[in-house]
């Protein structure tokens, strides 16, 4: 449930950073381009959402991404109504989310033109499903106090690429 609260919360910052304002805040930092590619095996893994966690610099901003096709989060910076590319300078321990898929999984479109109790029936069948799927991305990459995963940001940068089958 944690990995899916990550997701819609990785949803959110990109639709913050859409409508996102120029006002930029007194105390926004100064960002660098900063990505993470994440794949299993040689595989990208599409639709992973990132959450950067800070451990020696401060500040009431929040870095974040969503992977692309190819695997591959090109980072941003939120504070506020303010949104800018890239990261601060610092180290950063980074967790990683993905909603499962249900493989009898169906559009929202072919969803709507079902009737309630086809939807019911539907909803009930997908939960059921789902629970049987194992995660996609392992535990302790979706928890900041257990994930081993390192981002070093410095003034050219940072890169991060990780291959979840090595968890």
């Amino acid at each position: 449930m944690k990995s899916f609260n990550y997701f819609l919360f990785g949803l959110l910052l990109i639709y913050v950073v859409g409508c996102s304002g120029t006002n930029v805040p007194a105390d926004f930092p100064k960002t660098f381009p900063a990505t993470v590619t994440v794949k299993e095996g040689n595989t990208p893994l599409a639709d992973t959402a990132i959450l950067l966690y800070a451990q020696n610099v401060q500040g009431s901003w929040m870095s974040s991404g969503n992977t692309d096709a190819n695997g591959v989060a090109e980072l941003v910076t939120n504070q506020g109504n303010h949104t800018a590319r890239g990261v601060p300078e610092g180290l950063y321990k980074v967790t990683l989310s993905k909603t499962p898929k249900a493989p009898s999984e169906r559009s929202a479109d072919e969803v709507a033109t079902m009737s309630y109790d086809e939807q019911i029936a539907y909803n009930q069948a997908i939960t059921a499903e789902l629970a049987r799927i194992p995660p996609p991305i392992p535990r302790r990459l979706t928890q900041p106090r257990e994930t081993p995963l390192i981002l070093e940001v410095t003034a050219s940068g940072g890169e991060l690429v990780v291959d979840i089958s090595q968890y």
